[in-house]
């Protein structure tokens, strides 16, 4: 269930627990529903190092998302 696995995933990110690194990936490159996405990379982007790794994940991910949501997402990951 994506609603269950985004929830899991935001919280592996707040807490630093990196061994959920390699699914908060796939889950990023496979989903592209908005309501998923955007907590999880401006949670991402609390953290210089979550940042960078979001910036690298995007960049990938950029072209599969829907250009609302890539719109809100340019928002979200903008140089702060």
């Amino acid at each position: 269930n994506s609603e269950i696995l985004a929830a899991w995933l935001r919280l592996c990110v707040r807490h630093g627990h990196r061994a959920a690194d390699s699914r908060l990936e796939e889950f990023l490159l496979e989903v592209g529903r908005r309501k998923f996405l955007e907590p999880l990379y401006r949670e991402m982007a609390k953290t210089p190092d979550g940042r960078e790794r979001a910036l690298s994940i995007y960049s990938r991910a950029r072209p599969r998302y829907h250009a609302i949501t890539q719109r809100s997402l340019d928002q979200t990951l903008k140089s702060p």
